[in-house]
């Protein structure tokens, strides 16, 4: 039987949530799980089981499970089961793939020049993953690439844009930390791409995006060369 002791029950503030913001906060909850590991990619956890180790109410549950769903996080294998996915290595490059066009978009469609306040985000995410990458932590790695990108969504404005990264962004955030190295000297490629966005050099910046993403892509190809296609559980 897979081990939930590493899954935290939600704080007791959580009792006086209404329906929708307790769903948000179990699905914020297990995503954050399932991007980090803690449930891990192949095994079958049963609803009643996450329910009781989380202290939560199995309707919001299966709600928030059926959103992880639709995130490829999760899959249903029972009226009340539910196995985590594999990393797929083809899925990961696709996705990636998307993401570089999501991405690409937002950084398109952001106000130029950039607003200060954005600028210091950009750059304390930027500053947040060389650290982690020193470190050796992939998951706050990943986690501040995430952010770093999230800048040039939310600066859009742009509500699919915002709503399609928002279902692909956690499953390659968790193919990044399960499946491809650490990046190599991330401090070089954020220096280029902030002293563009400083600059006020939108195409520059589109140009670092696109150099980023193609990075991404090789590491994903070299995965997909070294699986052969499979997936890893």
């Amino acid at each position: 039987m897979p081990d939930l002791s590493r899954l935290a029950p939600l704080p007791p503030e959580a009792a006086s949530d209404d329906p929708h913001a307790l769903r948000e906060r179990l699905h914020s909850a297990l995503a954050e799980a399932l991007v980090n590991g803690t449930l891990a990619p192949g095994q079958e956890y049963g609803e009643p089981r996450i329910a009781q180790q989380l202290g939560a109410p199995t309707a919001p549950l299966r709600e928030a499970l059926l959103l992880l769903a639709a995130q490829r996080l999760v899959e249903y294998t029972g009226p009340e089961t539910v196995r985590v996915t594999p990393v797929d290595a083809a899925t990961c490059r696709d996705t990636a793939t998307v993401l570089h066009g999501l991405y690409r978009t937002a950084v398109l469609g952001a106000p130029w020049p950039l607003p200060e306040g954005d600028l210091a985000a950009l750059r304390n995410a930027a500053a947040a993953q060389v650290r982690a990458v020193a470190g050796r932590d992939a998951v706050e790695a990943a986690g501040s690439e995430r952010a770093l990108w999230s800048v040039f969504v939310h600066a859009c404005r742009n509500r699919p844009l915002y709503d399609a990264v928002t279902q692909l962004a956690p499953a390659w955030q968790r193919a990044q930390h399960l499946e491809l190295p650490l990046p190599e000297k991330p401090e070089a490629a954020w220096e280029a791409l902030l002293a563009a966005c400083t600059a006020g050099d939108r195409q520059r910046a589109l140009h670092c995006t696109d150099e980023h993403w193609q990075r991404a892509l090789r590491g994903a190809d070299e995965r997909c060369g070294r699986a052969g296609g499979t997936t890893t559980s």
